[in-house]
């Protein structure tokens, strides 16, 4: 008889079990905003404005953004 009982056990759908995106999110969003203000004061502290320090950072998200074909 083989030996079912080494099969994990797969959990019925719960309301409480998050996923990973879910759990993830609040924090991904936190540290992206606190990213963009570290950014942005670093610009101001050599001189650019607020405006061309923003517009910069658009820029480089838009080199991130992988090109679909």
């Amino acid at each position: 008889m083989p030996e079912l009982d080494r099969i994990p056990a797969i959990p019925l759908h719960d309301e409480h079990v998050v996923t990973a995106r879910e759990a993830l999110e609040g924090l991904y969003l936190k540290l992206q905003q606190e990213a963009e203000v570290r950014l942005v004061a670093a610009a101001l502290r050599a001189g650019w404005s607020a405006e061309e320090a923003i517009d910069a950072i658009d820029d480089l998200r838009k080199e991130d953004l992988p090109v679909v074909n």
